[in-house]
């Protein structure tokens, strides 16, 4: 299969058909705190105390969302189903719809689309709503409940289109992992002060590195966590990787050697653990895989893309603003330089 050749948007459509949706819904804090019976936690958050203020709040726009998105499939005569995301057997629950399946909603934030987007194949498409924007960054949603029915309308009239999203697959030692990555996979020690080693090899180069972790960012995830360390922004829809270590150790005068790349779809990238309690995390910190010393990572495009209904230009800030620092930095470079040679 030639990966880097699939176009990343699907082709003009005609209106669509949808006949059965399933939804799959978060859990709310506030939800958490009454399954737990927690009565003075409770009692804080109707208090608003510090750190909890907006709890309600979020709970309330959570509510009301789940409410706007059922009232707008129903509406159009769509079945529904829908499941809680930390139901038992999520998986399951998924698969026995699959093939009746033409929509899936999910209804929380980016948390709730991803781990929906752990089970999906590539002949779903999925669609993201930000359930509680005052608490959600809901990068992966492209609206919020109020807006739900005309992005509804959009997809079954065809003028929204699905795009592919290229996600990551892992293997330890020739074993696939289930979760594909549509976010991020960060190797590292399994505790976060304590010193991750491994051996890299990326386009035939090797080198070992000893520091804070590596991130291996799918292009969707490449705006997040990637990003913040100072890694390689992709446009979500690329055919590419993307890769960053994180707070490299260094002698006196020693630069860090292959601290961030991109690789083509086509291409791979493996690492071997040189480290005792060596983790795999991926997507966040729920799914989480033993890495031993001595055993093997290989990182290669999925050949299962994620259709999603998203914005294929959300990066483009995200790229502008990378090009206008790179052009400050070469800036304040110059002036400098002038000003040594002026003194």
């Amino acid at each position: 299969m030639n990966n880097s050749a699939i176009p990343a948007v699907i082709p003009p459509m005609p209106p669509r058909t949808i006949k059965r949706a399933v939804i799959v819904v978060k859990e709310t804090y506030l939800d958490q705190v009454r399954a737990a019976g927690d009565k003075h936690l409770l009692a804080e958050i109707a208090a608003g105390a510090p750190g909890l203020e907006s709890v309600q709040e979020s709970h309330r726009q959570h509510e009301r969302c789940i409410v706007l998105v059922t009232e707008a499939l129903t509406a159009h005569g769509i079945k529904i189903d829908t499941i809680h995301r930390n139901s038992e057997g999520l998986k399951e629950k998924l698969q026995d719809c699959f093939s009746e399946i033409d929509l899936v909603v999910t209804v929380g934030g980016d948390g709730t689309f991803l781990r929906a987007s752990h089970e999906l194949g590539s002949d779903v498409t999925v669609v993201g709503v930000n359930s509680a924007p005052i608490t959600s960054f809901g990068h992966y949603c492209c609206c919020d409940g109020p807006g739900f029915a005309s992005v509804l309308q959009r997809i079954l009239d065809g003028s929204f289109r699905p795009s592919r999203l290229l996600r990551l697959n892992l293997a330890i030692d020739g074993v696939n992992i289930a979760e594909p990555v549509l976010n991020e996979v960060l190797v590292a020690h399994k505790h976060p002060a304590g010193t991750s080693r491994y051996h890299l090899t990326v386009a035939g180069q090797v080198i070992q590195h000893k520091c804070s972790g590596l991130l291996i960012a799918a292009p969707a995830g490449s705006t997040g966590f990637l990003r913040s360390e100072g890694g390689i922004v992709l446009p979500i829809t690329a055919r590419q990787f993307t890769f960053v270590e994180r707070a490299p150790f260094l002698k006196i005068g020693e630069t860090p050697a292959m601290k961030s790349g991109v690789v083509d779809a086509g291409d791979k990238i493996s690492i071997v653990s040189q480290m005792q309690d060596g983790k795999l995390f991926i997507d966040g910190d729920h799914i989480e895989y033993d890495f031993p010393r001595g055993a093997t990572l290989t990182v290669t495009a999925s050949e299962d893309d994620l259709l999603a209904y998203i914005n294929p230009d959300c990066h483009a800030p995200y790229l502008s603003a990378t090009g206008a620092e790179t052009g400050l930095k070469r800036a304040v470079r110059n002036a400098l330089r002038r000003l040594r040679q002026i003194l």
